[in-house]
Order: structure tokens, then sequence, then C-alpha cells
């Protein structure tokens, strides 16, 4: 493999908010300069990049080695750096490519060495792109990962590349067995098995609306309700989960006297009543999804939407306030 002057890195970043992105630079290994000292970096100024760029290499010893990138926004606070290994070697012919002419693979830990590992069949070229069987008998049941590695015509063993996989052991039953039980939990897993029950149609596929009771000691902000599954074999699913935000206002900004939401259970058709100026209204599905979005109004039109419990998110002057309806 030749020794490398300059190599070619995809790099992508992206900001939040309104900052855009206005410079960028990098540095290979240490920061001795700091931040905004390093090399620069040409960019094309947005809210994300997504560009080549061609970085020299001349000069680095043999070896492992580390690319740090950062960009710089229109706030003019940069960001943490992203990262990249790059491994540098020196010619053992010409400088010439050399044809890859072998490859092997093993699974998690590389406890025989560098070309001593499972061999696998390849056809000689500058590049490999084929499908390979790689067997997993006796491999424990959980998460593994496979490393593939290949060498050239002067003898010279690349980095691997791996991949993660998971290995379940077969149920006595091999085909299909249908969902039988669910659980949910908010932000931290208690475990499996040991989450809150709720009740489902059994099937092979479950598709329908269910109510999820948010305790009422959860402080406000952002959180994640997650729901899994257990199938007739007792095996449970990986969990979903959907993002929700609890902002509750107190019983003193929104009584029954400045605040009304009529009629509930309805048909289609909602009003709100209120001496405050609504801002927006957006309608969640039961389950996070983003029905809807309504502005500057107090009447809302649900008549095409399926039957089922909703939730309406409601920015009053500011502040938000929950309330949950069912469409009949």
């Amino acid at each position: 493999m030749k020794n490398l002057l300059t190599f070619l890195i995809c790099i992508c970043f992206s900001v939040s908010g309104y900052s855009q992105i206005t410079e960028a630079e990098y540095y290979i290994d240490t920061d001795m300069l700091g931040v905004g000292n390093q090399n620069a970096l040409t960019v094309t100024t947005g809210n994300t990049i997504d560009e080549n760029f061609t970085i020299p290499t001349t000069g680095l010893a043999e070896g492992l080695h580390t690319l740090h990138i950062r960009a710089k926004g229109t706030n003019t606070i940069w960001s943490l750096y992203k990262r990249a290994y790059f491994y540098v070697k020196a010619p053992n012919t010409n400088g010439t490519t050399q044809n890859i002419v072998a490859a092997e693979y093993y699974i998690d830990t590389d406890g025989l060495g560098v070309g001593d590992q499972t061999a696998l069949t390849i056809t000689s070229g500058m590049a490999i792109d084929e499908s390979f069987t790689i067997p997993t008998t006796d491999l424990t049941d959980g998460l593994h990962v496979l490393h593939i590695r290949v060498k050239d015509a002067d003898d010279t063993w690349s980095l691997y590349k791996r991949a993660y996989f998971y290995t379940q052991s077969p149920n006595s039953i091999t085909t299909a067995t249908p969902i039988i039980a669910a659980e949910y939990f908010f932000d931290t897993d208690p475990g499996v098995g040991a989450a809150t029950s709720v009740a489902v149609t059994q099937g092979f596929n479950i598709d329908e609306d269910l109510v999820i009771q948010v305790p009422n000691a959860m402080v406000d902000g952002d959180h994640y309700l997650y729901l899994r599954v257990q199938d007739q074999d007792g095996t449970w699913s990986l969990y979903k989960r959907a993002l929700f935000t609890v902002d509750v206002l107190s019983v003193e900004e929104f009584n029954s006297n400045s605040f009304k939401i009529y009629p509930n259970p309805t048909d289609g058709i909602i009003t709100i009543e209120t001496n405050l100026q609504i801002e927006k209204i957006e309608v969640f599905s039961i389950l996070g999804r983003k029905i809807k979005a309504f502005k500057n109004t107090t009447t809302l039109d649900l008549a095409n939407e399926a039957a089922g419990i909703y939730l309406l998110k409601i920015t009053i002057e500011g502040q938000i306030i929950n309330k949950k309806i069912v469409l009949q």
C-alpha cells in the first residue's frame, strides 16, 4: 500500500437554532495551537456542511493518526470536534497501488492475530464488493462484533472494518408467534418485564390507541415514553419510544373561569373558550405523533380524524397547557 500524501474525507456538520456555520478548521493528533488557530478549511456558509476535503498527510510518521475537524457559527461559537482515524504506511514496492489478494474475519476478539484468522474467498482486485456467508454457530445470545480485514500484494494487512449483529437462540416453535402483552415506562427502564403493563389485543401486529397516564409528579420538560411487547414464546421486543413535553400551568393560571374546552367527548368540532390570547394549538395522537396544528383560532375541526384519544398542546401567552380529548 502506498504512503499517502493526501487523503479525501467527507465530513458532515450541522448546527441547531439560527446560527450558521461560517468557518471550519482541522488538526491531526494534537491540538497544539488551540481553537481558531488551526488549519483552515474552505466551507460554504450554511446550517449544514456536507463536503469533501483533501487533507495532506506529508511528514506524518508511520502508524495510526487522528484527524479532528470543528466548525464555527455566526454566533462565533466553535463546535466540539468530529474525529476520524487513519493509518500511514510506508510503501514496500515502487509506490504503485496494489491489488487486494486475501481477506479474513474474526468475531469479537482477535485472539489469533493478523493473518491467522478465518480466511474469506475473494476475487483479487483494487476493491472488494462481494457477499459472504459467515456462520454464527456456537455464539452466545446477545450482541457481537464482526471484524474483516484485507491484505494487498505487498503482503500488508489493512485495519479492520467492523459491523455489529445480534444472535438469538431459536425457540422451540419456529413459526411466528402472536403478541400477547405490552408494557411501558417513562425515561428510565426498570427492567424487562418490570415496567407498567398495558392491555393490548393479541395478534401478530398492534395498531391501536393506548391510554397511558402521565404521572402527576412528573416534572416539567421533555420526557420519553418507551413501549415494548412480548410474544407467546415469552420473548420481549426492543422498545419503541416517543418524545413528549410536560408543561403544566397552575390552577390559578388556568381556572374554570378563564379556560373551557367543549364538547369533550366530541364528534370532531371543538371550541375553546378563554379570555387569554391563543397563539397556537398542536394535536397529537396518544402515542405522540403530531396530527395537526392551528394558529390564532378557538375552533378546531378534527372531523376527518379517526376515533380515539388525542392530546392538545395549547400555547397561550407564551405558556403551554396540555388537554386530553376523546374523538367519537
